[in-house]
């Protein structure tokens, strides 16, 4: 299995239901085809539209599934570094969403 398909395996296992709308094509691994990742994102404010579609926020942790996917097949301290900054982004955006939720502007466009 690639390392593109184990991370979105590791994103629904750990119950991000939202990796439905995550798919990865040319899956075979054959030496020079490489596998593509297709992200279908959200069109408008889930308070609108209802849920068609992954958050920037979902791209973020998927890529953290990535290198950690990376990082147990090729250990380094750079891999892990690179989590961790992405650990962060995600936590910053968690803050975001829980500002905006106090605010109630959570799921429109407002600023």
């Amino acid at each position: 299995m690639r390392h593109v398909e184990k991370a979105l395996k590791a994103m629904n296992d750990s119950g991000n239901e939202l990796c439905r709308y995550i798919d990865v094509s040319n899956r075979e691994d054959i030496k020079g085809v490489p596998p593509v990742v297709h992200f279908t994102i959200q069109s408008d404010p889930i308070g609108k539209v209802g849920i068609n579609g992954c958050q920037a926020r979902d791209m973020l942790e998927y890529i953290i599934h990535l290198f950690e996917s990376l990082d147990a097949s090729y250990p380094c301290g750079e891999n892990k570094a690179t989590i961790i900054r992405l650990q962060n982004a995600l936590s910053w955006q968690d803050e975001r969403t829980k500002e905006r939720k106090e605010r109630n502007v959570e799921g429109k466009n407002l600023v």
